[in-house]
């Protein structure tokens, strides 16, 4: 019997409990297992806004963790990169010692100035270590199509698949228990971030046609919390934080409706957007409300999956919480729909499949 394949996982952006990266990164690696894989994640402790450590600090821990995995890099047979401009020395060691390596891709290199305004200036800088490494890449993952389009006139080759995000269906899931919350709500889970929409949403709570009788949940912590703080006087918003992975099916369960209004900030989301939260909230059952960008629209219209409402609209935000509290019959076919979908096409499972199928064609045959 041959040795099974192993995989470094490279992540230069620091997975933390409750944010979309760590679930994506944890429920990839949970994939590849199942797919034969013995996985080992190489990731930094000091990244990311919320860490509020020094430059100075981040760099220290960007090389530490690289300079682990090259002591170990012939152990492996193959690595897996969460696309980070700081990866180039990885990369550059890895192509010297012919390990293969596939660079997932979750957004373009003027992302960081739109995270980062004070860095805008270096983005001639970032493009060049992206594009230096993905054309070294044995291949590229890119979560919509979107990206792959533009990975390829970029990276300057074909060597380029689109494999979105998924869900848990074992954990995300129409049956199951409900959040003990009293009334009707319409539910946010994510990053207190502005492409997130948090401020279009707690306008759209404002707004005439939002449902009386209806509360706006919001389930989440990050930079943008000081708009939710500010808003908390109105009886209809409930505010729960950050809440742990596995009790966030039962919020979604128990709601009319889940938010998906993402805003196209300078352009960041014009190559698309695949949330997490979108194939979760589906899988629950429930319908969403999902702002109209590419690939997540097209995804809600073509499994019929909830309503689609222009960007940065708080009245279409409104009017769509409406209309779903205003038919329950129709808002549970669509929340139907989209759980098939889900279970369909777009679990973890699958999705981890495409991957070990693009893994194993980049490695060399013996």
């Amino acid at each position: 019997m041959s040795r099974p394949l192993r995989l470094a996982y490279l992540s230069l952006e620091t997975p933390r409990p409750g944010q979309a990266s760590q679930t994506h990164i944890d429920e990839i690696i949970a994939s590849l297992r199942q797919a034969g894989w013995q996985v080992e994640l190489f990731a930094t402790t000091r990244g990311g806004a919320s860490a509020h450590t020094s430059f100075l600090q981040r760099l220290l821990d960007y090389g530490r963790v690289q300079l682990t995995l090259t002591r170990c890099l012939r152990e492996f047979d193959a690595v897996f990169v969460r696309s980070h401009f700081m990866a180039l020395p990885l990369a550059l060691w890895a192509r010297w010692r012919k390990v293969p390596i596939v660079q997932e891709i979750n957004g373009k290199p003027a992302d960081i100035g739109v995270t980062y305004p004070a860095l805008k200036p270096f983005s001639p800088l970032f493009a060049w270590l992206y594009r230096t490494q993905y054309r070294m890449a044995g291949h590229l993952v890119a979560v919509t199509e979107g990206l792959s389009q533009w990975a390829r006139g970029f990276a300057g080759h074909d060597r380029v698949s689109t494999v979105s995000n998924g869900a848990n269906t074992d954990l995300f899931r129409p049956d199951g228990p409900r959040a003990d919350i009293p009334g009707r709500y319409v539910v946010f889970v994510g990053g207190l971030v502005a492409w997130h929409g948090i401020g279009t949403m707690l306008a759209a709570l404002q707004e005439p046609a939002w449902p009386a009788d209806v509360k706006l949940v919001i389930v989440g912590d990050g930079v943008e919390r000081g708009k939710v703080e500010a808003a908390k006087a109105d009886p209809r918003l409930l505010w729960l934080g950050r809440q742990p992975y596995d009790a966030v099916p039962a919020l979604l369960r128990g709601a009319l409706a889940a938010l998906c209004v993402i805003e196209d900030q300078d352009g960041r989301s014009a190559a698309g957007v695949a949330p997490l939260k979108l194939f979760e909230a589906m899988a629950c059952g429930i319908p969403v409300i999902a702002s109209d960008l590419p690939f997540q629209a097209e995804i809600v219209r073509q499994a019929d999956a909830g309503l689609v409402v222009p960007p940065a609209s708080p009245s279409a935000i409104a009017m769509a919480a409406r209309t779903l509290g205003e038919a329950p019959a129709k808002a549970g076919i669509l929340g139907r729909n989209g759980a098939v979908y889900v279970a369909r096409e777009a679990s973890w499972r699958q999705r981890g499949a495409e991957i070990d199928r693009i893994l194993r064609a980049t490695i060399p045959a013996n």
